[in-house]
């Protein structure tokens, strides 16, 4: 949502009728301001830690009273919206980007003044209401996690009665806390304790009935009684009034007043707004003082006991006035109120202290008008966040009142100042813009400064928002693709004032009239002797719309069609199945679904299963020097033997041969650029390249593309499982190491190892390859493949899912592709790098097959990272407002050594001599024949791949047997020396 804020230079006056209560909205009379337009609430493109700030609903006389964190780490507040017509519950993500609000119209004239977080799960909300002539009168309100109301109080006697302050108790009964007039037309303190649905257990006055009292907040005490703080007094001589009363009969148990009084001894007009309890027993308290002139906001500390009424502590500050109070994590407070600004400005204040009430930091934030915090709540970051009003003017109209919300962090600061951008398709190349000229949508956007980083999504028509401090950034747009090109590399922009807008246009042309088709797939969780659901998404990332689009769908030769949520386009051939997707926009996607059952008669749980996705055209338009050649690679399992082979699927013969690598398990049984392992193929030749008896080891090809092939493939095939007896063994969990031939965007493959049946994880993050070895080797330029899974495991339909994946250090946030999901999600690259899907309107069921969903994205190594890095990565999921649930770890480490053990590979270092070593790999024992050297013995040493030497051994003959002992699994090099140290010859070793 954006609200659009102006400034008038025209002179007005404004008048409304308020409810009698400290938070007043605000009135201005006779106020000049200058016009311009902002847009303040805007894409969340920041790490909550930064400072920032919120103005929500334009207009309406509205203010937040109150604040608590949500369990998911957002924010829930409540004030009023439309000069008290209704009471309005908020709901932020941690980023204060609005999610929802709820309205509740209770009377004519409703406020919500206080909320809690109850300890089953839901909200409780204070405020008062008035209807016509009669009283007001205060309410209780309970809802659930989502806003919904579960039930309503109305609390009121023949006086005008407002509940202003609540907290729960830890058996779940609430206690309501403000003032009542009495028949005098005074206020007396007021504190209603109910149970946890809201029937009262009893309700009580306080204070003298000729003098005015009035009750601003409420606390628990660590003996579980309760302290209210407010006022006691006339104008101009009101004292801070604070009473310790019984939980059990409501029955006080002390009573203090507290006064300041200035240089000349005169008591000052004092009021207390906010109570909290120290860890060490003690009373703090917030509030206001006319102790000084022009007044001041009031800190004090005082005896938890009631023994003394002196504070322990005071500090005063001037020309503020305090509301909210809260503790900080270290030991200190925050605080917030308003200030008066050296320009007479009234703007929102926070103020963070030590242990002692002295000032750590503090800052001013607002804009023209007055603003003002009526809330505080401290956050996990360290920071806090401030919520109440900032007033807004807008041209010939009355002064509106927007709730606010700022967020600081521990060192208070704020960002307050917009970089506001738009990616649109420059039709005429001229670098400006045009009329008519679309946004571009989903765009990633990177800003920069020598301090900062941060990421942004550009959202519908192209436009993106990020909060960023003063100073120069460069502004680098990632186009999805090099079918589109931006005008310059980057973009500089200077922000050189606070609590201003600074745009930025970002044109870019097409470099080809083109269509690009992408298409994914996935699915959760691959169980045997079941059906399971595949989302197929499809999109064009192209230039021009693609036309006669289809979709070819390959199904595992294990995998049977049930059904899908469109019809395949006439009989399958073989397995495969064709959609006809039709006309595709280009910057649309589009998805569906697919079922297919896994036979139980595959032969063991963790067989890797492949479904395989083709969309057409796939034709590249990005062509330099190439022979118009395409080599596909494919692997069978015939009768008794492996056959791995080679087709040239492209338009044209190849000019030049192409290498391939053959692999066995993790063992590359051909060297890399062996002449003997190369192909030149013509136009539709397909030829088996390698041939071996099938043993239940998996068998792998690699090949390279022809020179200039514009694409990312490098194709490869795999066949798992091919045996030539009856035996149920074979190897598995070497398909699934190593990358598939889906790096084409046209192209997509979802291969993984099946599960039993009742296989049902709740928060399950896969990493795809998943590296070979125990440290899950990955090459430094594979993009790695992340799949989320989540389930409703509880007892309510899940209705919203939020998932943040705060990426490794050593992924490129520039480089997320979000994928297949099992449900529509918006998407987004947050801070520094915080993948963020928001999935909404799922209604997930509890307890069924239908309670589970995922989503799945793609990103890219930083480039250069060192041999040995790991990349951990984990998400945290939300759902609906709970606090979010954290998957499991997942982990690869980048490898620079060759990816798969060439055992077969050796380096002779003497003339005529020659080495065998067999077998390799071993698993007991290894033997070792020399041949062609005249030597009396010979020398063995064993290196680890860091480099380590782990073994070192002589032998007086050229055929010796090497032993495993101590030898871990793994790869190792060997150099053997004749006895006087001439090098003979070197190689690798696999221990099994």
């Amino acid at each position: 949502m954006q609200i659009f804020v102006f400034f008038s230079t025209r002179m007005s006056t404004h008048f409304c009728n308020v409810l009698d209560h400290p938070r007043q909205p605000l009135i201005l009379m006779h106020m000049f301001r200058y016009l311009f337009t902002l847009s303040l609430l805007c894409t969340a493109g920041f790490a909550a830690g930064q400072g920032w700030e919120r103005v929500y609903e334009g207009g309406g006389g509205g203010q937040v009273n109150d604040i608590v964190l949500s369990p998911d780490g957002g924010f829930v507040m409540v004030g009023y919206y439309n000069l008290q017509n209704r009471a309005r519950l908020f709901k932020t993500d941690a980023d204060g980007s609005l999610q929802w609000t709820k309205d509740f119209f209770i009377g004519s004239l409703t406020t919500a003044e206080a909320v809690v977080l109850t300890k089953d799960k839901g909200y409780a909300i204070a405020g008062f209401f008035k209807t016509g002539t009669d009283p007001k009168q205060a309410y209780l309100l309970k809802t659930d996690l989502s806003g919904n109301t579960i039930w309503l109080k109305k609390i009121g006697t023949q006086y005008d009665a407002e509940g202003l302050d609540l907290v729960e108790l830890a058996d779940g009964s609430l206690a309501l806390c403000g003032h009542q007039k009495n028949i005098t037309g005074r206020e007396d303190v007021w504190v209603v304790k109910t149970d946890a649905g809201g029937n009262i257990s009893w309700s009580k006055i306080y204070g003298e009935p000729t003098v005015s009292e009035k009750g601003y907040g409420i606390a628990l005490a660590a003996d579980g009684n309760f302290v209210v703080a407010g006022e006691k007094g006339s104008v101009p001589s009101r004292d801070i009034y604070v009473l310790k009363i019984s939980t059990t009969t409501g029955d006080v148990m002390w009573e203090n007043t507290y006064g300041l009084f200035d240089l000349q001894g005169i008591a000052s007009d004092d009021a207390a707004r906010d109570v909290i309890y120290d860890t060490d027993g003690g009373i703090v308290i917030a509030g206001r003082s006319t102790v000084i002139q022009g007044g001041a906001g009031v800190l004090l500390k005082i005896d938890g006991s009631g023994n003394n009424n002196n504070a322990l502590w005071q500090q005063v500050y001037p020309k503020a006035d305090f509301f909210g109070l809260t503790k900080s994590a270290n030991g200190g407070f925050w605080v917030t109120g308003n200030k008066t600004s050296t320009s007479a400005q009234e703007e929102l204040y926070i103020l963070r202290t030590d242990a002692e009430g002295d000032k750590i930091c503090d800052i001013l934030v607002g804009r023209a008008g007055i603003d003002r915090g009526y809330a505080m709540v401290a956050t996990p970051d360290g920071g806090a966040a401030a919520a109440g009003v900032s007033e807004i003017f807008f041209p010939n109209a009355t002064s509106s009142e927007n709730p606010y919300l700022v967020k600081t962090d521990k060192n208070c600061l704020v960002f307050t100042s917009y970089l506001s951008g738009r990616v649109f398709h420059d039709f005429n190349s001229n670098c400006t813009t045009d009329a008519n000229e679309p946004g571009l949508e989903n765009w990633i956007v990177k800003i920069e400064s020598p301090n900062f980083t941060r990421y942004a999504v550009s959202k519908a028509n192209g436009e993106f928002q990020l909060l960023v401090d003063t100073g120069t950034y460069k502004i680098q747009l990632f186009p999805p693709n090099d079918y589109w090109t931006t005008c310059t590399p980057s973009i500089t922009l200077p922000v050189t004032g606070f609590s201003d807008t600074f745009p930025v246009q970002i044109p870019v042309h097409a470099s080809f009239a083109c269509p690009r088709n992408e298409v994914d797939l996935a699915t959760p969780v691959l169980r045997r002797c079941d059906d399971n659901t595949y989302t197929v998404r499809y999109c064009n990332s192209g230039t021009i719309p693609s036309v006669n689009t289809t979709i070819e769908v390959t199904l595992d030769p294990y995998l049977s069609y049930v059904s899908s949520s469109i019809p395949p386009a006439g009989a399958p051939q073989g397995n495969t199945y064709t959609f006809n997707i039709g006309y595709l926009a280009n910057g649309d996607c589009g998805s569906f679904t697919l079922v297919a059952n896994l036979d139980c008669n595959t032969t063991i749980k963790g067989q890797a299963h492949c479904v395989k996705a083709h969309i057409f055209p796939d034709s590249f338009c990005n062509i330099a020097s190439w022979d118009h050649s395409v080599v596909m690679a494919h692997a069978t399992c015939e009768n008794d033997s492996v056959k791995l082979g080679l087709k040239n699927i492209g338009s044209d013969d190849m000019d030049d041969f192409v290498g391939f690598v053959i692999a066995e398990d993790v063992l590359m049984l051909t060297a890399p650029g062996d002449p003997m392992y190369q192909v030149q193929l013509k136009q539709d030749q397909d030829t088996i390249v390698y041939t071996t008896p099938a043993n239940g080891k998996t068998y792998r090809i690699i090949a390279e593309q022809a020179d200039g092939y514009p694409g990312q493939s490098y194709p490869t095939a795999a066949v798992e499982g091919c045996k030539s007896d009856t035996s149920t063994t074979f190897s598995i969990g070497y398909y699934t190491m190593f990358p598939d031939d889906d790096a084409e965007a046209f192209k997509a493959s979802d291969c993984q190892e099946s599960y039993d049946t009742d296989f049902n994880p709740q928060y399950q993050k896969r990493g795809h390859p998943k590296g070979y070895d125990v440290p899950n080797y990955v090459d430094p330029t594979t993009d790695l493949e992340y799949l989320i899974q989540f389930q409703n495991t509880g007892t309510d339909t899940v209705h919203q899912v939020i998932i943040r994946d705060t990426l490794s250090p050593y992924l490129d946030p520039a480089t997320v592709h979000p994928g297949a999901a099992s449900h529509a999600y918006d998407f987004d690259v947050l801070g520094n790098g915080i993948v963020q899907f928001t999935l909404q309107n799922l209604n997930l069921p509890p307890g069924s097959s239908a309670n589970e969903g995922y989503v799945k994205f793609r990103v890219s190594q930083k480039p250069a990272l060192p041999c040995n890095t790991r990349i951990f990565n984990s998400a945290a999921i939300s759902f609906d407002f709970d606090a979010p649930v954290v998957t499991n770890q997942t982990f690869h480490t980048i490898c620079l050594i060759d990816t798969f053990a060439v055992v077969q590979t050796k380096d002779i270092q003497l003339d005529g001599a020659d080495i065998r070593v067999f077998p390799n790999p071993f698993d007991d024992s290894a033997i070792f024949e020399v041949t062609g050297v005249n030597a009396p013995g010979f020398n063995l040493e064993l290196y680890d791949l860091q480099g380590k030497r782990v073994f070192n051994q002589s032998y007086n003959s050229p055929t010796f047997r090497l032993y495993r002992h101590h030898l871990p699994a793994g790869m190792f090099f060997y150099r053997l020396t004749t006895e006087k140290g001439k090098p003979v010859a070197s190689g690798k070793l696999l221990v099994r």
